[in-house]
């Protein structure tokens, strides 16, 4: 199975290309880029893993 396929491997990246992206957008101070990245790249990587968990108990069927 290639690790593309996992579900949290891909979240890994899309938080980290989005987080990239809005910071190179945003931000023009080095120091201000990185705080804007980890902001961005934790609240989109622990706030799905967080969602995830909170919708767990409610299936759709």
């Amino acid at each position: 199975m290639s690790i593309l396929r996992h579900h949290i491997v891909l979240m890994f990246l899309y938080a980290g290309a989005t987080g990239l992206f809005f910071t190179l957008l945003w931000k023009d101070d080095r120091r201000a880029r990185i705080r804007f990245f980890l902001l961005v790249f934790l609240s989109l990587f622990f706030g799905g893993i967080a969602i995830g968990w909170v919708m767990f108990p409610f299936p759709l069927k």
